[in-house]
């Protein structure tokens, strides 16, 4: 085997082949290697549609709640003494008093309690229209009988 000193034999060719000449697809670069390693960059519009998809459910429950909160102030904003209510823990009752922040409650006769006007989910409109004629009409036998 004798071989030229500036003459290399590829791998699978025959020594007296002459070489063939390297084609541009395979020559290596001599261009440093791109500074991000390598990584694609992502698609333009990538990013915004991100932040969209994230801030749409968090705008849908910041006006829920502020539609929620408005719908309790005007709850609070109807409320009189003699109304039958209902609480958010589900007593129902009748305002005696009402205060800036609270409403004192009767629950059954003589047993009253005091509650936060926040608590209140609204008036109570079910079939109170006869325990409201009920109430009426114990309320005047009770005048007449002192």
């Amino acid at each position: 085997m004798s071989m030229q000193p500036n003459q290399i034999t590829a791998p699978g060719r025959t020594e007296g082949a002459p070489a063939a000449p390297p084609s541009p697809a395979t020559t290596t670069s001599t261009q440093p290697p791109p500074v991000d390693g390598g990584a694609q960059a992502a698609p333009p519009g990538m990013g915004l549609s991100t932040i969209l998809m994230l801030a749409a459910p968090l705008l849908l429950v910041f006006f829920m709640s502020r539609s929620q909160a408005n719908k309790q102030k005007q709850v609070e904003a109807k409320l009189k003494v003699g109304d039958r209510v209902v609480t958010r823990s589900g007593l129902i009752g009748k305002i005696i008093e009402l205060g800036d922040r609270t409403a004192k409650l009767e629950i059954a006769p003589g047993v009253n309690v005091q509650m936060l006007k926040t608590a209140i989910e609204g008036v109570d409109g079910g079939s109170d229209a006869k325990d409201e004629k009920k109430d009426a009409a114990k309320d005047k036998a009770e005048e007449k009988k002192s």
